[in-house]
């Protein structure tokens, strides 16, 4: 309490002074201890302020001019959607071996585990969500900062935005619009409702952000662009397109509506690689630590197969080469995902995340340039006015941002490419996980294809350019079934997920179970897939991961 700290303090300066023992000293000290006690009895009077004021304190007047009473949560917001903490079960372990960007050479709980297809981790995204990300929401709302910096309310949701984004497409129906209540059981919202809930907040969030273009507002909290409300506007922009293509098959004429509305919007959508939404981490990317430090995760067999078959000069960048000396010295090694390792030792000398990724500070990958150009080349195929462009400039833009983002050249070559393919992958140390091609898809636009196998072109790219964001390319994969992925060879799921439909969602932590039982259930019963499968199960398909062609 701090009524008591001027008196404790009197008291440990009496007591402090040569620590005298004297009769007289103690009778001093007796007495100067009463009046003490008198000014603590007193603390609660007119001079309360005057006797706790810390003069070297910050002030709530000082916390507000800065800014600092709202903005003191922004660097967690924006460092909770891209994890740092977390990363490995969370991202690592279950959306980029999912997405088969990288698997680990470590059989954790002797291997049976996410990678083949038994959850062991599967609350990190969902407890990080909710306490890292929706109750800062609810905090600002209860203290009214909606209403008093509407500028940052704005800001806080678009970033809960693409957390949220990611909670639902990993689960499925979740809290949302009930986030906060006191019932006893808090109703999950479906997965169409909250979209649609997205699109309302964005509309909300981007007429609100263009009232504060020219606002420095942001500058100390801004981990992404030092403060500038266009690029955010941009952002918001860009994010409205991609949750536009995610629900394009299940609800194409939302989908079209709120597709043109991202393009038209006055600041548009991301055009350049300096718009590029990169969240600045002065920690380093945590894949680096995973990958070089601990040696937990390798390339995947799928990325050596792509990334050779084009001779894709991002490579090198994205992985070293492997150490093993079954291999050509230089060569590039990964793991086939879901098959039988029996020690860290077989496929440890594999391929490692690129040096790029133990660099501090580093940048973690939220959206880019390339991804929205190749969002806009599909646009186009579905008959969307993305800007005037043709499906086949807005692929090739992709590509040549995704190739100007690592500062790479050869991109001319490599977009005439109408030869080369996905390569046969060698398993040196097991042939039986060997596989041929899984796809013929090559890279140079051929206007007489047909818009399905035009848009395997458009997937394999955005695959490769998000990189290493694999809960983003798993999402891509589940909705459209590129690029096409190698089934697991090994398959503990006990019928929860069928080997040839791949993993198509997260279960729900068993915190909901112990904690909001009838809710989770209700919200499990919506979930349906193929084979049979429904329910809180791997196998299930959240609502926009539709069965079928594209078109």
């Amino acid at each position: 309490m701090y009524e008591f700290g001027f008196a404790s303090n009197l008291i440990i300066w009496i007591y402090g002074i040569n620590q005298l023992n004297t009769f007289k000293m103690r009778i001093l000290i007796k007495y100067i201890s009463i009046v003490a006690l008198i000014f603590m009895a007193a603390g609660c009077t007119k001079n309360f302020t005057d006797f706790n004021t810390n003069p070297y304190q910050i002030t709530d007047t000082s916390l507000t001019q800065k800014f600092n009473n709202i903005g003191g949560f922004f660097k967690q917001l924006q460092m909770n959607i891209y994890l740092y903490d977390g990363l490995q079960t969370d991202e690592n372990l279950t959306g980029d071996a999912f997405a088969q960007y990288m698997v680990p050479p470590t059989p954790f709980a002797g291997n049976v585990n996410n990678v083949t297809y038994y959850y062991v981790w599967y609350g990190d995204q969902w407890n990080n969500s909710y306490n890292n990300t929706m109750s800062v929401i609810l905090y600002y709302k209860k203290k009214g900062y909606d209403v008093t910096y509407p500028q940052f309310y704005a800001w806080a949701n678009l970033l809960k935005i693409f957390t949220m984004q990611r909670t639902t497409d990993y689960y499925g129906p979740i809290i949302y619009s009930n986030y906060g209540s006191t019932a006893s059981e808090v109703d999950y919202d479906s997965q169409h409702d909250i979209y649609y809930s997205f699109f309302s907040e964005l509309d909300r969030i981007v007429d609100t952000l263009s009232n504060y273009v020219n606002s420095t507002s942001f500058k100390n909290f801004d981990l992404a662009y030092s403060g500038n409300v266009k690029n955010w506007i941009k952002v918001a922009n860009s994010l409205r397109l991609r949750l536009a293509i995610r629900i394009s098959k299940v609800d194409p004429a939302k989908a079209k509506t709120e597709a043109e509305k991202a393009i038209s919007q006055t600041y548009g959508v991301i055009e350049s690689n300096d718009d590029n939404f990169n969240i600045y981490s002065q920690q380093g990317h945590a894949l680096g630590m995973i990958s070089i430090d601990w040696g937990d995760t390798r390339m995947s067999a799928t990325m050596e197969s792509v990334l050779k078959g084009y001779n894709d000069p991002r490579m090198p960048k994205y992985f070293q080469p492997a150490t093993t000396t079954s291999a050509p010295a230089g060569d590039y090694k990964g793991i086939r995902q879901g098959i039988d390792i029996k020690s860290k030792d077989t496929y440890e000398d594999y391929s490692p995340v690129g040096t790029m990724f133990y660099a501090k500070p580093n940048k973690l990958q939220i959206m880019t340039a390339a991804e929205v150009y190749l969002l806009r080349a599909e646009g186009v195929l579905r008959g969307w006015n993305m800007g005037g462009q043709t499906a086949q400039q807005y692929y090739e833009a992709g590509v040549k941002a995704s190739f100007d983002q690592y500062i790479l050249g050869g991109f001319n070559t490599y977009i005439a490419d109408a030869t080369s393919k996905f390569a046969d992958y060698v398993d040196t140390h097991n042939s039986g996980n060997s596989f041929s091609a899984t796809s013929n898809v090559t890279i140079a636009w051929n206007e007489s294809l047909t818009n399905e196998q035009k848009l395997e072109k458009i997937i394999t790219q955005k695959w490769i350019a998000e990189f290493p964001d694999g809960i983003e390319a798993w999402a891509e994969f589940r909705r459209t079934g590129y690029p096409k992925l190698e089934p697991v060879k090994v398959n503990y799921s006990g019928g929860a997920i069928n080997t040839a439909d791949f993993v198509r969602r997260v279960i729900y932590p068993d915190s909901e179970y112990q904690t909001n039982p009838d809710a989770v259930a209700k919200a499990a019963a919506t979930l349906t897939g193929t084979n049979g499968i429904s329910g809180d199960k791997g196998g299930s398909r959240v609502w926009w991961d539709t069965a079928g062609p594209n078109f």
